[in-house]
């Protein structure tokens, strides 16, 4: 997956969320900026009773200035998986949203998007079909996804993210395709 980052050295700034990879807490999500300047100038507050330190004053480094160590649970996950761990999570992520789209499109699903990570764009026939198999699935609960346009279409968003996820966890949800779309269909 390394040719997704190529020429990254080239940015200035650029940010991550851990929350869907790493499955830790919605806030957990990173900047990284090459500027320490920059950064701080865009969350650094003033008032009187300030006392700056010669160390990294984390208020300088975040939106707000009093909050949890919403860090522990990232640095926990990092820590535990280690590199090697993360690079295969990140790799299983990526195999299940490709079996996930091939059986799909093997059974007469539209898949929009080239899975270059853990997401797929999917529809039916139609608008109309597409909405009503989505109700279907988040009615069967069997798994879930969320609803989306994409140029102008009515689609079906599905994102891996749950480390726990097994190819008979894919093949159970794309039965519930097939069945939210039948039912969908025997609705029309």
């Amino acid at each position: 997956m390394r040719h997704l980052c190529d020429g990254i050295e080239k940015a200035d700034s650029w940010s991550v969320d851990a929350h869907k990879t790493l499955n830790v807490p919605y806030d957990s999500g990173m900047i990284l900026c090459r500027s320490r300047d920059a950064l701080t100038s865009a969350f650094k507050a003033s008032a009187s009773y300030f006392q700056w330190s010669e160390h990294r004053d984390g208020m300088n480094f975040t939106p707000s200035m009093s909050k949890r160590a919403r860090v522990i649970e990232l640095w926990a996950v990092l820590k535990s998986l280690g590199r090697r761990g993360v690079q295969h999570l990140v790799e299983q992520l990526c195999q299940n949203a490709r079996l996930f789209a091939q059986l799909l499109r093997e059974r007469g699903f539209q898949i929009h998007n080239d899975i270059v990570f853990n997401q797929v764009l999917v529809s039916c026939e139609d608008d109309e079909l597409t909405t009503a198999t989505l109700r279907n699935i988040q009615n069967s609960d069997e798994c879930w996804c969320g609803g989306s346009t994409w140029r102008g279409k009515a689609v079906i968003r599905i994102s891996i993210c749950d480390w726990a996820t097994k190819p008979k966890d894919i093949e159970r949800s794309v039965h519930a395709f097939v069945q939210a779309r039948s039912v969908a269909k025997r609705g029309q």
